[in-house]
């Protein structure tokens, strides 16, 4: 799990603007290989991955790697269609994951298999209680004529949770400037799906994070901040 660090100049902060998703638990990392890709005909592929677990989650987009320096990162197809691109999860068990794609390239490509290459996708994260999250810049507050833009939070744990996310602002990226927006604390989740969102309609602050307070068994969680 990384260690989130205030910013300098050897850690530049990113900066959030109208629309931007950051993520403050659950950044990409090291792709997974692939074991088997198949394509049915109606265009959904079926995504085997050599790890299992792949930490992978429904709702998040997932980029196939055609190509690479070796044989084994480059996708070879039996039918020689493409699979590298951009598809949406549908559904994750265990090492197998059902995609749907995304890219107009890929829309159309007729039923095949294929072997090798890498998966990208935000993967589950497993903070222990009392972690803070990747922080950001609020890039876009408006220009102070009107009232300043708010951000959104949203998120998925691996499994039903027991836990305390805060959403907390800051004027200064400091561990001792932020504090909890007015009704930021989320201990809830949805009991099918496990997700979560916040609204903050509206905020002066320059700078938000999501603070996990409490993760009871640090169950897996991917979370989000979008400007």
């Amino acid at each position: 799990m990384p260690t989130y660090a205030a910013q300098s100049p050897t850690n530049p902060m990113r900066g959030l603007f109208r629309g931007d998703t950051g993520y403050s638990f659950g950044a990409i990392g090291v792709g997974r290989g692939i074991s088997t890709l198949s394509r049915a005909a109606n265009g959904i592929v079926t995504l085997v991955t050599q790890a299992n677990p792949s930490n992978f989650a429904p709702g998040e987009i997932c980029t196939l790697q055609d190509g690479g320096p070796t044989t084994n990162f480059s996708i070879v197809a039996a039918g020689g269609t493409r699979f590298g691109g951009n598809y949406a999860i549908l559904t994750v068990s265990g090492a197998t994951h059902t995609l749907a794609p995304l890219d107009d390239i890929l829309l159309h490509q007729p039923v095949d298999t294929a072997v090798n290459g890498r998966a990208f996708s935000p993967q589950f994260e497993f903070p222990a209680s009392g972690t803070a999250g990747q922080a950001f810049a609020l890039a876009s507050l408006g220009d102070m004529s009107t009232v300043p833009w708010g951000f959104f939070v949203d998120g998925i744990f691996q499994a039903a949770p027991t836990f305390e996310i805060d959403v907390q602002v800051a004027a200064v990226d400091s561990p001792t400037q932020y504090q909890t927006i007015l009704n930021g604390v989320i201990n809830t989740v949805d009991g099918t799906n496990f997700t979560f969102h916040f609204d903050a309609s509206q905020t002066g602050a320059k700078f938000v994070r999501l603070f996990m307070r409490t993760n009871t068994g640090s169950l897996g969680v991917i979370a989000r901040i979008r400007g």
